[in-house]
């Protein structure tokens, strides 16, 4: 078993589509079923747009159909037992748990692909349902529905005390039912720049970058001063504010803040504090106030969160984001200085909290959920 790229030349409806992957057998002959799937991930899926996310799915098939042809078996007629027996081949062979379960994962969606189109008449494997809520441990196929999920009772477990997070389309829905404009507007700072409910609570707006002069679509440094914004252990940090965002908070800071920093003054009698966030009355926002509004939006919305969360959701998108530019060393601290955190050994929970999330969900999630905030237009009105 081979696997190739697709080059320049080819062409579907005079479309170039450079490194779609496609496998041959010992003999060079094209592997129909696999090569067809693949096609679709590449080519028809829209959602999946990166060639590098693309290679990774041809290596995870590689690695199932490359064992199923050293065994003489056919895709369509192996059973559970073959899926352990090629698992446990990969331990033996020294892969970690996580990239077992992202290859079980990949090979577990391909199969999902082959019954849907009526290649196969039934799973090789059994699922049940776990929720993220309480997570098992294990790698999964997202179910639609809320929390919960469809997971290959043959992924392993990886490490106990995953980090609560929220997919991008149940985050979508939660922030969605938050009001007013103020909360969505923290709500976004903690989920795509993994901030604290403290330091957002307290956020000085002296910290908020400018983006005047700014390319759009880039995101700008926004350097959380310890002297003026409360971090954990006191420790000054950079996080990377999406330039959409930047201009929302500005839009926040000119339009809405000024009426709520009046009644500031007026209820406190001092001078004008250096608070970007005010409740409508004018008075600083409280964590119990914030995990009181988080409350309520996961009655309504459906989908329960913290502040924390939206946290662990970040360093989880993130981690998997900043690995397809980065290795896994760089990526993790990459996201282990963006939060704060004091170790990386803190920051290792992200690598099997990422074991949940589809490598196809990462392409462009920044970008979809800017497009979220471009449409909360006018949101101080709201």
């Amino acid at each position: 078993m081979r696997l190739f790229l697709t080059d320049n030349t080819f062409k579907v409806h005079g479309q170039v589509y450079t490194g779609v992957p496609f496998l041959v057998d010992d003999e060079m002959a094209l592997v129909n079923a696999p090569n067809d799937y693949l096609f679709y991930v590449s080519v028809v899926r829209g959602r999946t747009a990166s060639a590098k996310t693309w290679q990774t799915y041809g290596n995870h098939l590689y690695e199932f159909f490359g064992f199923l042809e050293s065994n003489d078996l056919r895709w369509d007629n192996v059973n559970q037992t073959h899926f352990a027996a090629w698992r446990d081949s990969m331990l033996t062979r020294g892969c970690v748990r996580s990239t077992v379960n992202q290859r079980l994962s990949a090979v577990s969606n391909f199969y999902r692909w082959a019954l849907r189109d009526g290649l196969t008449h039934n799973l090789p494997f059994q699922t049940q349902e776990v929720w993220i809520a309480k997570p098992a441990g294990f790698l999964a196929h997202v179910d639609a529905k809320g929390n919960r999920f469809q997971a290959n009772e043959l992924t392993l477990r990886t490490a106990k005390g995953l980090p609560r997070f929220l997919l991008t389309e149940q985050a979508k829905q939660f922030v969605a039912t938050l009001s007013p404009w103020r909360n969505r507007l923290m709500a976004y700072l903690m989920w795509l720049c993994g901030l604290r409910r403290e330091e957002v609570t307290a956020l000085n707006m002296r910290v908020l970058p400018n983006p005047s002069g700014h390319a759009p679509g880039k995101g700008l440094r926004m350097m959380l001063d310890a002297k003026i914004t409360p971090t954990k252990g006191s420790k000054t940090r950079w996080v990377l504010v999406p330039y959409d965002l930047v201009v929302q908070l500005w839009d926040y800071m000119v339009f809405e803040r000024p009426r709520l920093t009046k009644l500031y003054q007026n209820k406190h009698g001092k001078d004008e504090t250096d608070l970007l966030f005010l409740t409508e009355y004018g008075n600083p926002i409280s964590l119990e106030g914030m995990n009181n509004t988080f409350r309520k939006a996961s009655e309504k919305s459906g989908v329960k969160c913290t502040p924390h969360m939206l946290r662990h959701t970040f360093g989880t998108y993130e981690f998997l984001r900043m690995s397809e530019h980065k290795s896994s060393d760089g990526a993790l601290h990459w996201v282990r200085d963006r939060m704060g955190h004091s170790s990386s050994s803190i920051t290792e929970v992200y690598i099997h909290a990422a074991d949940l999330v589809s490598h196809d969900e990462i392409d462009g999630y920044q970008a979809e959920i800017c497009e979220l905030l471009k449409g909360d237009v006018n949101g101080y009105s709201s």
